[in-house]
């Protein structure tokens, strides 16, 4: 499924403190459990601090202003072919002096941030993972793919600005801006995100005047990696077998279909889904498989998986 899968539109430009924002709301999402099915919209409690991001202002004057946009912002996509669209946030209230706010997310918007086949999920868990300037890069990196670019080059001045870094004086030299602030940042989005970025400094004369960022973006299969590997321990993460004949690190059969399924082709599903059939006969009646059935049946049909799937 590509990138795409989840679009964001809005009347007026969306800014990184909006996409933070609606990362930390498909986090909070995601760590109360809420299902990615809901037959009714869902009130949701988040921190006010949390919602302004680091180094955001202490009081709630601008968070105000972003809900009110984000209540204008609709979300589109498609599933099973058929598109749909709905709004990513359907009320608010700031409560508890100000500390909480109550949001009001509608079912088709629940299921957007919860659904685990688009990037939302993984652009939620690079962004809360990521921290100070590695998610301030990442927001507007992230802001730029929707112009459909492949690079996007900032003036010195303007990218110490976003970063946020105007009063500290020690980064008005490059060289130290870069090793304690760009640097870490593009290390970090590189391991947590969706997307693999290259930063190249460009001179005026002998001094760095601006700095170009390259990016691409993981395609779904690299991507689907990237969410396990962000869901492992830190313990583990990006650890390797140690030799070829080892057993496989995903032992867990359902799992391994599902990664399989993920990097066929749609044209390979379908003629899986023809194979192995896509109904079964429930109490003397015909009944469609879901895809999770489809997959692991044929999975174990294609010699790579172990039994069947009932």
């Amino acid at each position: 499924m590509p990138s795409s899968a989840l679009a964001l539109e809005s009347e007026q430009p969306l800014t990184p403190a909006m996409v933070s924002a609606v990362w930390e709301i498909a986090a909070a999402l995601d760590e109360q459990r809420v299902p990615s099915q809901v037959p009714n919209s869902v009130w949701l409690e988040v921190p006010t601090l949390r919602l302004r991001g680091e180094g955001g202002r202490a009081d709630n004057i601008w968070l105000r202003k972003c809900l009110d946009r984000l209540i204008g912002i609709k979300i589109s996509g498609e599933h099973r072919g058929d598109p749909w669209g709905a709004v990513v946030l359907a009320e608010w209230h700031i409560l508890q002096g100000g500390s909480v706010a109550r949001l009001l997310i509608p079912p088709a918007g629940v299921h957007a941030l919860r659904s685990p086949s688009n990037f939302t999920k993984i652009e939620a868990a690079a962004a809360h993972q990521l921290t100070g300037h590695g998610r301030r890069l990442y927001a507007l990196l992230a802001d730029k793919k929707r112009l459909g670019r492949p690079y996007w080059t900032f003036e010195l001045g303007e990218l110490r600005t976003l970063m946020g870094v105007t009063k500290q004086k020690s980064y008005d030299r490059f060289n130290t801006f870069r090793q304690r602030v760009l640097d870490p940042a593009i290390d970090a989005i590189n391991d947590y995100g969706t997307v693999t970025v290259r930063m190249t400094p460009e001179k005026r004369g002998r001094s760095v005047h601006a700095v170009r960022f390259d990016w691409r973006w993981k395609d779904p299969h690299n991507a689907a990696e990237t969410v396990t590997e962000n869901d492992r321990h830190s313990s583990t993460r990006r650890k390797q077998q140690a030799t070829d004949d080892a057993p496989p690190m995903i032992e867990d059969p359902k799992e391994a279909a599902r990664l399989w399924w993920e990097d066929l082709s749609e044209e390979e599903r379908v003629s899986w889904a023809d194979q192995v059939g896509r109904e079964a006969e429930i109490g003397g009646v015909m009944q469609p498989r879901p895809e999770r059935i489809i997959r692991e049946i044929a999975f174990a049909a294609s010699g790579q998986g172990g039994q069947a799937a009932q």
